[in-house]
Formats: structure tokens, C-alpha cells, sequence
């Protein structure tokens, strides 16, 4: 560490958030305020999130500008590409970190092969590339394997609770500041981009699974953090109307597309988007909104991890 970055100069993708923490703005696909990773300056550094491989520059840009010499924990709240794509890679970077991941997704990093071909079937070859890049894998005496209760050191005494947080993914976990009163929540809560910071689901296959999500939507409300950190996109700063929200917007997108019984993937795709950006537009949502949560979205997984939750709860 260089021990705290020169503010006059700080990236402006660079947001310091208090006590050691900053938010980092890793222009996912190269458009800003898609995908945030949070880095802790202390005295055992870690980097929450770290992205896909494809526009890992833009991280290491900002790292780069914060003085970033050293990184203790590479932390991942699960092991899909847009959170965790890059973790090998950075791996390399930092030799003396370590790779915090859930037990079940540890072996996808330490061997990438599956997770990789599965995504190339999903995007193609080439989409794969422009998307996601590539994955390295990371040697398993690196990994840090967490469950529920675990703890990630930050050093001086301060350390990240780990809460297991399946719904989204059965990999998923949420870190806790219990100190400074931050969650950072990975996918687990969904989308929140900035320009209006209202929560959208994010309901990919094959893990979803509605009522296990919901049950840890509450967990964390138990838990009365001070702030949500999305990383898509930032900090919520009322993380008690988000979880709610959370709810009842997840209840509202699976009420709708089992209602689409008997249509096929690709048709309940393209009517879950119109309803669902057709709502926005009828509550006075602002058209930059619209199109923020419209291009952010990949509608066809969304539909289709619902559409597979139902088929087997009613297999």
C-alpha cells in the first residue's frame, strides 16, 4: 500500500466512501456506472469484486491511481464472470493474495473450464470474447474458502462478516462491515443503477430460486446495515426501502411470467421486458432511467432463470 491516495488527483472513477473504503467504478464493457467494485485501503487490503477479464484495464487503472501496490484478499460474492472473471488474473498481479470465494464456487475458479464453456454456449465465441475475455485459473492453495460465519480480515481488528446467500446463485455470499455498517450484496438484492437507485431483479438461470432469495432479503435487514453496496451499480444509502423493495419487485416478475405459461423462451422474454419497462414509464419513471435499466439487462436470462424455477417447482 502507498498508505491512502493523493486525493487532488484521484481518478474520478474513484469514490472515497469513509474509514479506508473506496467505490471503484470498473466500466464494465466500457460504459461507466455498471458494475462497482469496493476496495478497502487497510491494513490487510481487500478488493471486493473484480469483473470480467475483458475490461480489466479500468480496474487496474483505478487501483492504479489509489497506489495500489499490494492486495491481501480478492473477494467475490460469487463466481459469475461479470464479478468474478478477472480473479485469476489479478491473482497473478498480487502474488500474496489470496481469493475469497463460497466453497461451491471455489472449484469453478480453480479449474474455470466448465463455467467458461457454459457461458461461450450462452454468448457464442465471439460475444464471449468482446463480453467476458478469458479465465485463469487460480492455484487452490489460494483460494480462501468461505461459508456462512466466516470472517475476511481488513487487519487492526476490523474484519468483513461472511453471510452464505443462495437465491441468485448457489454460490453466492454477501460481506458485512459490521464497523462502518456496509453489505455489499453482489447480486444477491439486484440492479440498482444510479440514475434513479430503484431495485430491479436479476433472476438468471440455473440457480434461481425465488423464496430462498426472499429469505435472505430478510436476513439482511436483520442484520440493519447502514448501506447497501451494489455492484450494479453503488451505494444505497436506505438499504431497508431497497430490500423491500427487492421483494416485491422479484413477486411482481415471477407472478408475470407464470402467467406467460405456455409461451416459449424467447416470446416471455421479449414480454417480460415490455411490461416491465412499460411500468416504469406509466410511474413517471425519467426516460435515462428507462434506458439505463433497458441496455443493462440481458431480458432473455431473465426470463429464462424464472422460467426454470417454475418448471421444477411444479415438476
Amino acid at each position: 500500500m502507498s498508505g491512502g491516495p493523493n486525493l487532488l488527483v484521484m481518478s474520478p472513477a474513484v469514490t472515497p466512501l469513509g474509514d479506508g473504503l473506496y467505490q471503484i467504478d470498473a466500466r464494465m464493457w466500457d460504459v461507466p456506472e455498471r458494475l462497482s467494485c469496493y476496495y478497502y485501503d487497510t491494513l490487510e487490503p481487500v478488493l471486493i469484486e473484480c469483473g470480467p477479464s475483458s475490461t480489466l484495464h479500468h480496474l487496474l487503472s483505478a487501483l492504479a491511481d489509489l497506489g495500489i501496490d499490494d492486495v491481501a484478499t480478492i473477494a467475490v460474492t460469487h463466481i459469475h464472470l461479470d464479478h468474478a472473471g478477472a480473479a485469476g488474473h489479478l491473482a497473478r498481479m498480487y502474488p500474496r493474495s489470496r481469493v475469497g470465494v463460497h466453497r461451491l464456487g471455489a472449484p469453478h475458479l480453480a479449474d474455470p473450464a466448465r463455467l467458461v464453456a457454459s457461458a461461450t454456449r450462452i454468448y457464442g465465441e465471439e460475444d464471449m470474447a468482446r463480453l467476458w475475455g478469458d479465465m485463469t485459473p487460480i492455484d487452490p492453495e489460494r483460494l480462501l474458502v468461505l461459508d456462512e460465519g466466516d470472517a475476511i480480515p481488513l487487519g487492526g481488528g476490523r474484519s468483513l462478516d461472511v453471510m452464505y446467500t443462495p437465491g441468485h446463485a448457489k454460490h453466492h455470499v454477501v460481506f458485512h462491515d459490521a464497523e462502518l455498517g456496509g453489505m455489499f450484496v453482489g447480486d444477491s438484492v439486484g440492479v440498482a443503477f444510479p440514475h434513479g437507485h430503484f431495485v430491479q431483479p436479476n433472476t438468471p438461470p440455473p440457480d434461481l430460486d425465488p423464496p430462498a432469495l426472499v429469505a435472505q432479503l430478510h436476513r439482511m435487514a436483520q442484520r440493519d446495515p447502514v448501506f447497501l453496496g451494489f455492484a450494479h451499480y453503488g451505494v444505497h444509502d436506505d438499504p431497508g426501502g431497497a430490500l423491500a423493495e427487492a421483494e416485491a419487485r422479484l413477486d411482481a416478475w415471477v407472478g408475470f411470467v407464470e402467467s406467460l405459461e405456455g409461451l416459449d423462451q424467447a416470446v416471455a422474454s421479449e414480454r417480460l421486458r415490455q411490461w416491465v419497462l412499460d411500468g416504469y414509464r406509466a410511474a413517471g419513471v425519467p426516460d435515462t432511467v428507462v434506458a439505463a435499466y433497458e441496455t443493462g439487462t440481458f431480458w432473455p436470462m431473465q426470463a429464462a432463470g424464472i422460467m426454470r424455477w417454475l418448471a421444477q417447482r411444479d415438476s
